[in-house]
């Protein structure tokens, strides 16, 4: 009985995803001014958020400049390039 009831479940999320996954892109039927209303709600939300986060955890910009620089320094570098070769060691043969 309960493998019945698992099974019955099992198909109704598959379904519900399906569902989901298969369902109208709401993009596809907007006019093109509710495209741009969102993309401006959008992106107004996403700006407050951003400076909420400056204001509240301003150590979190230092921490980034200075991974950006770390990243930044390891990028100029060449990969594989061999140390230059000390004169006071003779060459391995």
């Amino acid at each position: 009985m309960t493998y019945i009831i698992l099974l019955i479940i099992l198909v109704a999320l598959l379904i519900a995803i399906l569902r989901v996954v298969a369902g109208d892109d709401r993009h596809a039927t907007m006019t093109e001014e509710e495209f741009e209303a969102e993309a401006k709600r959008v992106s107004m939300t996403g700006s407050v958020i951003t400076e909420l986060q400056k204001h509240i955890d301003p150590q979190h910009k230092v921490e980034y400049l200075a991974q950006r620089d770390k990243h930044l320094e390891a990028d100029s570098s060449d990969s594989g390039d061999r140390p230059p070769v000390r004169p006071d060691f003779p060459p391995e043969s």
